[in-house]
């Protein structure tokens, strides 16, 4: 009797399950991080009125722990569960893909059967055909082995054609037989060519194996109709950064950026059809500040012992050496200071989907920019002058950082790396060499034929030339910029000549940089002469270089 009221508790405990479930959870909708994204699984399935046990595939498990799932539809018992390596008979859980590719394995496994079938039936016919070669073959050896001739001439003579006509359509078949052999050979190796690329077709769609993950939810049913299942859940298996092409029109200083997405997946499923959105938050960025800890001064007798080493507990507090602990003392981790980037969003207007390299280059949009355009000079390092255009972001949003691609009259002239350009920030970015503009840079003061170097023990002169040409057929105006010596000391006097005299001194604020902006027409060359000299005290060096 005790038994039995034992085992009417326990059914009266336990949720009677109408019906087991097995569904496919597929990613629908994801929200990428920099790195790290949040994830979105959901699936449904029309349920009658009774308490269910709904199985959702869940093949990142290992990665994600249980994640609540939200029901619509139903009322869930209890907290989901997990389910490792639960038995999946194959092909249970294909996606539309993944059943054509699978009916397209067998399909090419039974072709290979069927030629291996044929290969069967024609080496038994091979087996037949010399057997029966062999058996006339002794019948002509005679002998022993063999038959007896007989004594009539007339029956030897008609023995003999008939054992010749015999093993010579005998030989045919063989030989017949031995070329179809070689045909089914060459036509298997083909099936099982179809049959391997047929399974890496499959396999490129991540189909579910014979086990999977999987989590477990109970659910109560009211009223049969559509039920539906969402987990959501932070994964560490995306990442996306931003890509650019940048594309100059020399004539016009029209700009256009092209921007990309680059995004980078490691999941076990492929996403098909995923509602994307691309965010600069950072999720995992700590919520609190640094904790701030009393820092007194103490001193002590240089013969006291040293504080001991000081430990922290698993709560955070500073737990002091035994041999301190009549002295408190509280040590102060350093504070780590971060700058609160700007969050910015994307939404991605068509459904994203990534193969099995788990890569994808998604186009975003294009922004379009009008650039002001310098030549710029500066003969002290380069052989030529550059292209310069600077322009304003008035797009109305950030441009992120980002890897970029260069191009100048839908020409390639390298890949960079733009930084981050708030709205209405300005920026200038080179854009190529002009080969037309050529620079020269020379010492005069090591000319053959001149003074030399003039150096004493406290003073020094040095003399340099530099030049711009333009080599084209149109006029040109160039910036040329040259960074000239200037002293900070007080004992150090320097003495500066320049010729032509700059257009502009300490450019952009950049001090004893000199600027000068001239025009240049077809052919022309401008020159720029420098003299300085220093002077410093005896007993001290100059520490400087043209």
């Amino acid at each position: 009797m005790r038994l039995t009221v034992s085992l009417i508790a326990l059914c009266l405990a336990t949720p009677a399950l109408a019906e087991e479930v097995t569904l496919r959870a597929d990613i629908t909708s994801a929200t990428v991080f920099q790195t790290g994204a949040e994830l979105t699984r959901s699936a449904s399935a029309t349920l009658t009125v009774g308490t269910h046990r709904i199985y959702l595939t869940m093949p990142d498990l290992d990665w994600v722990g249980v994640p609540e799932i939200v029901v619509e539809g139903a009322q869930p018992i209890g907290r989901p569960s997990p389910v490792s390596d639960m038995a999946l008979e194959e092909g249970a859980l294909d996606d539309e893909a993944q059943a054509v590719a699978r009916a397209a394995v067998e399909r090419a496994d039974e072709a290979v059967e069927e030629v291996e079938t044929r290969i069967a039936r024609s080496d038994a016919g091979l087996r037949a055909a010399e057997l029966q070669l062999a058996y006339l073959n002794a019948i002509a050896r005679g002998g022993e082995d063999g038959v007896d001739m007989p004594d009539d001439a007339t029956e030897l003579t008609a023995l003999l054609s008939t054992l010749g006509a015999e093993m010579a359509r005998v030989s045919d078949d063989l030989q017949m037989a031995t070329a179809v052999r070689e045909d089914l050979t060459e036509e298997l190796a083909e099936r099982r060519q179809d049959l391997a690329a047929a399974q890496v077709a499959l396999n490129r769609l991540r189909p579910f194996g014979e086990t999977v993950d999987m989590i477990a939810v109970d659910l109560e049913v009211e009223a049969a109709g559509e039920v539906v299942l969402t987990a959501e859940y932070l994964s560490g298996g995306a990442s996306w950064r931003p890509n650019y092409e940048m594309a100059l029109n020399s004539d016009t200083g029209a700009l256009t950026l092209e921007r990309s997405i680059s995004l980078t997946v490691q999941q076990p499923d492929l996403w098909q059809g995923v509602s994307a959105v691309f965010s600069t938050a950072n999720p995992n960025r700590s919520r609190a500040p640094q904790p701030v800890h009393p820092n007194p001064a103490r001193i002590q007798d240089p013969s006291a012992p040293q504080p001991g080493p000081i430990l922290r507990s698993e709560s955070g507090l500073a737990v002091m050496d035994m041999a301190m602990a009549e002295e408190p003392m509280v040590v102060v981790e350093p504070a780590e200071f971060v700058t609160q980037g700007l969050a910015v969003s994307y939404v991605y207007q068509s459904p994203v989907d990534i193969g099995e390299s788990g890569q994808v280059d998604l186009p975003l949009d294009t922004l379009e920019f009008q650039a002001d355009l310098t030549n710029l000079a500066i003969p002290r390092h380069d052989t030529t002058a550059f292209l310069m255009a600077e322009f304003e972001n008035t797009s109305g949003e950030p441009i992120l950082p980002g890897e970029t691609r260069f191009y100048r009259d839908g020409a390639l002239i390298g890949d960079g790396h733009v930084a981050l350009l708030t709205v209405n920030a300005e920026v200038e970015l080179p854009f190529g060499p002009l080969d037309h503009l050529r620079l020269e840079w020379r010492e005069l003061s090591l000319d053959e034929g001149d003074r030399g170097i003039f150096v004493q023990s406290n003073t020094h002169e040095r003399r340099v030339r530099f030049s711009v040409e333009n080599t084209s057929g149109d006029a040109e105006e160039v910036r040329v910029l040259y960074a000239t010596p200037f002293a900070e000391q007080e004992d150090l006097d320097v003495e500066l000549e320049l010729s032509p005299a700059p257009t502009e001194q300490d450019w952009d604020d950049l001090r004893g940089v000199a600027a000068w902006e001239v025009t240049l027409e077809p052919g022309a060359t401008q020159e720029f002469d420098m003299a300085v000299s220093f002077d410093w005290p005896e007993g001290q060096i100059l520490n400087w270089r043209p």
